[in-house]
């Protein structure tokens, strides 16, 4: 082997030691430019709702992502400086627990909506009322894990949100948004890739 070849596979061998070590360190952002999804109601354009309350996040099988959720969603909706008023869940939940009523009434509102797709306008006018809001949001955890496809680690957080305009029942807003990262060995937090999501999707909330 020539002196030129020799130095050209050690050239070659070096750059692959470079970036399999690379691999090995660096997190790769995968996805998570545009949104899943987005849907707005054409004849709510000028609907501005000054007080907004963010009901009990739907974890579904991620209970862990409950909190942190709701934390990141109501330090996006209050940052913004849209509202004069978020209600965050906590406040709601201690307002709920007092009235079973109006507990039963979020219940049936929210089961409504899940099953079939309903939102009942007149049970989201009594919600609206009582918990003095304009507007409600509904957020879901899609997906909130760490996994393994085609031998890649891969950590995963999605949300779904759904703004509800209080008096009328109808979706002002509604949209989805995850976002993914391929790692080695130090995993990314749910948490750091939820805040993405979140600040993502406010941003394209109407206001």
């Amino acid at each position: 082997m020539t002196t030129n070849h020799r130095r050209r596979f050690m050239s070659a061998k070096t750059w692959r030691r470079f970036f399999t070590l690379g691999g090995t360190i660096l997190i790769i952002l995968a996805c998570g430019g545009s949104l899943r999804y987005m849907e707005r109601d054409p004849d709510l354009t000028d609907f501005h709702p000054r007080t907004v309350g963010v009901l009990a996040v739907d974890a579904g099988g991620y209970d862990e992502a409950r909190g942190a959720v709701e934390g990141l969603v109501v330090a996006a909706l209050t940052n913004k400086g849209w509202f004069e008023a978020v209600r965050t869940p906590a406040v709601l939940k201690a307002r709920l627990q007092g009235d079973q009523g109006l507990q039963q009434a979020v219940n049936d509102y929210l089961a409504k909506l899940k099953t079939v797709s309903y939102s009942d306008p007149a049970l989201s006018g009594k919600i609206g009322a009582a918990l003095n809001m304009e507007a409600f949001l509904i957020v879901t955890v899609d997906s909130w894990s760490y996994a393994v496809e085609n031998n890649e680690k891969k950590a995963r957080a999605g949300l779904s949100m759904r703004l509800i305009d209080a008096q009328t029942g109808r979706t002002a807003w509604r949209a989805g948004h995850d976002i993914m990262k391929e790692y080695a060995f130090l995993k990314p937090e749910l948490k750091d890739l939820a805040r993405s999501v979140v600040e993502t999707m406010i941003g394209r909330m109407p206001h």
